[in-house]
């Protein structure tokens, strides 16, 4: 395909793009372990959704500070220190001796995520042609999705096979060799060159104030759009697990595979999704994903077992994934007008609070009414979320 050659000709592209896919999967490798390791230590469900949450809960007051600095100090050092903190938030779950000292490493692996993932962006924003937003963050995403897709697949596996610990030192490994790959290959971003000598355009520039940002109509949608989709995977992601493994008696390693399989397909689907983004409209694609999800979700609680969930998660990416390209596109477009760096971060910030908030909120409904309730509830914010986006993007500054 043209566009994806010249895409894998462009040296800071691909690199972002190797580090970002590989230090991913070593993340996501603990996504079904650790709320099975906490419970196992003893914590209740408020402790399940705070270790889960925690990832997100320390990006949140980062990100804006992250996007701002990397605007106009550039990106790559950023990246690597990003990549370090994953390294020592892996060391510590080695390590915890209890579920309270595992919340305080999920806390450090979500200062790692507030450096690396908006700031892959931003520096891949930076590089897309007008035009291209759809295709080139279609392809950037197939690194974000596949490596939290692989990841727990990976990970169900080495605990199945070779137990907690190697899950753990794996992740390390992983992390470890991302953080090479970006010190050794990636060109300098900010004032110096990126890849084929063009420079960061937003390097060295004064990035616009977050109160100017929350007023942008444009930006106002993407956070709900943003915040609809994190409260469901926090709700999802914390609490599949469990309802798997003790109401329908599924294996870790089977959890896995579940998470993976929507995962890999939202992967697989972004560029041609990207594709489409580029010749329809934005906004119609991001309302038909969030539906789909929260159609998804609802119906989780129905699914009768491992295969069931199979189907369930493999129909969800197949139909959800329609959005994330799309999404991103409008950032970029955005970003080019506020700063990239600091759209990409208040982007992701929002889903980041949202996770926290979905996850805390999913552990509330499990309490008061059982966990078979954790995902109604889920999807019924999403379609909360599908109707403020709709209304918000049409006060908008026009997006294709």
């Amino acid at each position: 395909m043209p566009v994806i050659r010249s895409i894998a000709r462009h040296r800071p592209f691909v690199v972002v793009w190797l580090a970002l896919l590989i230090s991913l999967a070593g993340i996501g490798m603990v996504s079904p372990l650790l709320p099975r390791f906490a419970e196992d230590m003893g914590a209740s469900g408020t402790w399940l959704g705070l270790i889960f949450s925690g990832y997100a809960f320390s990006q949140v007051p980062l990100m804006p500070l992250v996007g701002r600095l990397a605007d106009r100090f550039g990106k790559k050092l950023f990246l690597l220190t990003g990549l370090l903190m994953y390294v020592a938030a892996a060391a510590g779950y080695l390590w915890a001796p209890g579920y309270r000292e595992l919340f305080g490493f999920r806390l450090v692996s979500g200062v790692g995520a507030a450096m690396v993932v908006p700031t892959a962006y931003a520096y891949v924003g930076d590089l897309t042609p007008p035009g291209r937003e759809g295709r080139y963050m279609g392809v950037f995403n197939i690194a974000m999705v596949a490596g939290y897709g692989l990841g727990p697949t990976l990970g169900g596996l080495i605990y199945d096979g070779f137990g907690m610990q190697a899950a753990f030192t794996s992740m390390c490994v992983m992390s470890g060799a991302g953080f090479l790959v970006v010190l050794l290959f990636l060109p300098p971003s900010g004032p110096a060159a990126l890849g084929g000598g063009a420079a960061d355009p937003q390097a060295g520039e004064s990035p616009i104030g977050l109160s100017a940002l929350a007023r942008d109509p444009t930006m106002q949608a993407l956070i709900v759009y943003m915040g609809a989709w994190g409260l469901a995977y926090g709700a999802v992601s914390t609490f599949l697990p469990v309802f798997l493994t003790e109401v329908r008696g599924a294996t870790l390693a089977q959890v896995g595979i579940v998470l993976s399989v929507r995962s890999v397909l939202n992967g697989t689907l972004n560029y041609p999704y990207g594709r489409l983004a580029d010749r329809v409209s934005r906004p119609v694609l991001v309302t038909i994903g969030l539906a789909a999800m929260a159609a998804g979700v609802c119906l989780i609680p129905r699914v009768g077992g491992f295969a069931g969930a199979v189907a369930l998660f493999a129909v969800m990416g197949l139909l959800e994934t329609v959005a994330m390209p799309a999404g991103n596109a409008i950032t970029v477009e955005t970003g080019r007008r506020l700063g990239m760096g600091s759209v990409m971060s208040v982007y992701n910030m929002a889903n980041s609070a949202a996770v926290i908030v979905g996850a805390l909120a999913g552990a509330g409904v499990e309490s008061a009414a059982g966990i078979g309730w954790v995902f109604p509830a889920a999807a019924g914010t999403v379609v909360i979320g599908v109707a403020g986006f709709n209304l918000l993007i049409r006060r908008a500054t026009p997006v294709r």
